[in-house]
């Protein structure tokens, strides 16, 4: 069994921190600014690459600046090992191990966190639900994340064509001696998932399942005074949509369960309301190519130092269909799956192998992703970032370094019917190392 492996060391930082960072552009009267593309490196097993190594540099080692960190998983170039689960089964055995490792279109495993042990369960396991909410002009984000030793309550909100313009609040509350708050197994269970309330800032996530389970609503409510946010938005994760469902082992003992969704439907009534504009509104000043949801459901016991790369695109194909992008890497034994995939219009389309090359020095620098199997037409999906968003936390043994980049995903994919498309798509690009 190959285990994806990552060795870069992060220094904890001593202070909690937000930095926002605008992508300089070469054009003062570009709405959104976006930094050249660096030329394509080339094709490496190695996680440094010196195909992209600038030949007048006189630094001939891995800490210069023109190297582009790749990480490659486990090579699958036909999709041999791609195994999907499809039958109803526990997630972890009676000694909490993980049962099976694969990928699904949807949550048929049942998340049975009983078996672990006190101190995983305490202090090893990390829950988390992630929502955001995305057009062509704006992402709003939020987070609930149960760390064990911590609790954190975060929600941001970024316009693309102001980039200095970013506003973010957060709750966190620090849990050393009990467990901290209690998030449901099933990430559409009906009712409550989450109600916070303090005197400037709740959350309220609540499921609906009407219809014998062909109906699911999740309804999200943030109110948060430091960004005068009022937001109530429900989105339609009804079951024909497919996601991309991840049973990850890591390590001997650990695993990570995880459900993404993106293009969801947002239902109409929605509020959005960020000062005296309510950006869900109809409006002609506002018009939108598109308005999704997307939702990050995470359960798992990690390791201490843990690391990962995600990205997620969204927009619309020349012939208005809804297209998506999912593609992650840096953790975990991946011999039996990976978590790349393209979304139309709520149907998964699976890809094996591709290989993130990004510069760690500079990760607002353009990215590099490219299919070993040639669902990418041969040449690399590139991803320039234009506002970067930095974090850094410290809670003594609880540290994490975060860089969430926004930007345009430019590339062609060949569907699973051979279908060519061109995309030009908004999305992410994360970068997270933690010990927790």
């Amino acid at each position: 069994m190959t285990e994806q492996q990552e060795t870069t060391v992060v220094a904890p930082s001593t202070t909690t921190a937000t930095t926002i960072e605008s992508i300089p552009s070469s054009s003062s009267s570009s709405s959104v600014v976006v930094v050249p593309v660096d030329e394509a490196a080339s094709s490496s097993n190695n996680t440094t690459d010196k195909g992209n190594h600038n030949k007048e540099c006189v630094n001939q080692d891995a800490s210069c600046e023109h190297y582009v960190k790749k990480y490659t998983p486990y090579l699958d170039i036909e999709l041999k090992n791609q195994v999907e689960i499809i039958d109803q089964d526990d997630l972890l055995d009676n000694e909490g191990k993980l049962k099976k490792g694969g990928w699904a279109r949807q949550p048929c495993l049942n998340y049975n966190p009983s078996s672990l042990t006190s101190f995983r369960k305490g202090y090893r396991l990390k829950e988390w639900n992630y929502y955001g909410f995305v057009t062509d002009k704006f992402y709003l984000a939020v987070a609930v994340a149960n760390l064990g030793y911590v609790n954190n309550y975060q929600t941001f909100f970024i316009e693309f064509d102001k980039p200095n313009n970013i506003i973010k609040d957060d709750v966190i509350n620090t849990s050393f001696v009990t467990k901290g708050m209690q998030l449901p197994a099933d990430s559409s269970a009906p009712g409550v998932h989450i109600d916070y309330t303090s005197k400037k800032f709740s959350l309220k996530f609540e499921v609906t399942n009407n219809g014998n389970g062909n109906d699911i609503k999740h309804n999200i409510k943030i109110k948060s005074k430091k960004m005068k946010l009022d937001a109530d938005i429900t989105l339609d994760l009804s079951p024909n949509r497919e996601s991309i469902v991840l049973v990850t082992p890591i390590g001997k003992e650990n695993f990570y369960y995880n459900r993404k969704v993106n293009l969801i439907p947002v239902v109409a009534g929605s509020k959005l309301q960020v000062g005296d504009t309510d950006y869900l509104a109809e409006s002609p000043d506002r018009q939108y190519n598109f308005t999704y949801g997307l939702m990050d459901w995470g359960r798992g016991c990690w390791d201490y130092s843990s690391f990962w790369l995600w990205s997620s695109a969204w927009g619309v194909t020349a012939d208005g269909r809804p297209v998506g992008l999912n593609l992650g890497a840096g953790f975990g034994n991946l011999t039996t799956h990976t978590e790349n995939c393209v979304n139309i219009d709520g149907r998964i389309h699976k890809l094996g192998q591709v290989d993130i090359k990004y510069n760690p020095k500079d990760t607002a620098k353009p990215w590099l992703f490219e299919c070993k199997h040639g669902r990418f037409g041969g040449n690399p999906v590139v991803f320039t970032p234009f506002i970067k968003k930095v974090e850094s936390n410290n809670f003594g043994i609880i540290s994490s370094s975060f860089d969430q980049i926004m930007g345009n995903f430019k590339g062609d994919i060949i569907l699973d019917d051979g279908e060519v498309i061109s995309v030009d798509l908004y999305g992410f690009s994360e970068v997270h190392f933690a010990r927790w």
